[in-house]
C-alpha cells in the first residue's frame, strides 16, 4: 500500500465535465456518483484497497502552464489537508505534462519537487501528439466559436510536438529533471490498441497518430508516451485512451470485451500502479 497519498491527474478535455455539474462527484464516496467520474470509479476502487486518493481539477483545454498552476494548488491542498510530508501524482493524458511543467515552475520557491514522492503518467504525449499537429493546422478558424462558447482550446498547442521537442530540448528543464530523477520514482505506461477496437470517435485521430508515429491508443503514440530511458515504461495492450480510464465504447466488442471486463481490467492496472508508490 502506498504510504503518501495519491492524487489524479486527469487530461487535457474532462469529458465528464457535462454531467457533473451540480454533483460532488471530485472525491464523493458514493460509488454511483464515482462511476461517473472521469477516472471511472478508480478512486474508491484503490479506497477499498487502503489508498488515500484524491482527485485533481485543472481547467478544460487550458494551457499547460495556468493548468501547472492550478495543480500545484491542488497538490498543497491535499498536503494540507492530509498532513503528508510528500504526495504521489498518477497522470492520465495531459496531466502528466501538468506535472512536469508543475515541478520545472516551482523548482526555485516552493520546491514542490521535494514534496512529490513519485510520478506514474498513462499515455501522456511527451513527445507531443501528431494529431494536435493536425488540430492547429486544420482547425484554427473553429477556435473563436469555442471562446464564445466559454471553451479554452489553447492547451491543444501545449500539445502539438513542436511545443512538446521545445519543452524537452531545454536545456534548464533537461538539467532539472535530471536531477529530481534520483529522488522521485518515475514510471510510464502506454495504452495500444488495434483501429478496430479504438473508440469510434477517435479512429480519425488513430490514423492521423499511426501515420505518423505508428502504434497508439487513438490519440498517443507508444513512442510519444515514453519519457526518460530511467524510468519504468511498460505498454498496455488491447487498450485505448478512454479504457485506460476504466471507459468502455461498442467498438470495444471487436476485440470481444465488454464494459465489465474494461473496468476489470482497468482497476487492476490502478491497482498495481498504487501497490506499487511509495
Amino acid at each position: 500500500m502506498a504510504t503518501f497519498p495519491i492524487l489524479l491527474l486527469h487530461g487535457v478535455c474532462r469529458f465528464d465535465a457535462p454531467w457533473r455539474q451540480g454533483l460532488p462527484v471530485d472525491n464523493t464516496d458514493d460509488p454511483q456518483l464515482d462511476l461517473l467520474h472521469y477516472f471511472k470509479g478508480v478512486r474508491l476502487h484503490l479506497k477499498a484497497q487502503g489508498h488515500d486518493v484524491h482527485h485533481s481539477s485543472v481547467s478544460w483545454a487550458g494551457p499547460v502552464r495556468e493548468r501547472a498552476r492550478q495543480l500545484l494548488g491542488n497538490v498543497r491542498a491535499v498536503l494540507e489537508r492530509t498532513g503528508a510530508e510528500k504526495v504521489n501524482l498518477l497522470a492520465h493524458s495531459m496531466g502528466g505534462l501538468d506535472a512536469r511543467h508543475m515541478l520545472f515552475m516551482d523548482r526555485e520557491h516552493g520546491k514542490i519537487h521535494e514534496r512529490v514522492a513519485s510520478l506514474t503518467t498513462i499515455s501522456t504525449p511527451h513527445g507531443g501528439s501528431p494529431f494536435a499537429d493536425w488540430g492547429v493546422k486544420n482547425v484554427p478558424a473553429l477556435w473563436p466559436f469555442a471562446h464564445v462558447l466559454g471553451l479554452d482550446v489553447r492547451g491543444l498547442q501545449d500539445l502539438t510536438t513542436a511545443a512538446c521537442l521545445r519543452f524537452n530540448e531545454d536545456a534548464e528543464v533537461r538539467r532539472f529533471e535530471d536531477q529530481v530523477a534520483g529522488t522521485i520514482q518515475l514510471k510510464t505506461f502506454a495504452g495500444v490498441q488495434d483501429i478496430l477496437g479504438v473508440f469510434g470517435p477517435l479512429k480519425f485521430a488513430a490514423v492521423v497518430v499511426a501515420r505518423a508515429e505508428g502504434e497508439n491508443d487513438g490519440l498517443v503514440s507508444l513512442r510519444s508516451a515514453a519519457w526518460r530511458t530511467d524510468a519504468f515504461q511498460r505498454a498496455l495492450p488491447n487498450t485505448d485512451h478512454l479504457n485506460e480510464l476504466g471507459w468502455w465504447d461498442k467498438a470495444q466488442l471487436a476485440v470481444g470485451e465488454g464494459p465489465v471486463e474494461v473496468l476489470r481490467r482497468s482497476h487492476a492496472l490502478y491497482s498495481e500502479i498504487a501497490a506499487s508508490l511509495p
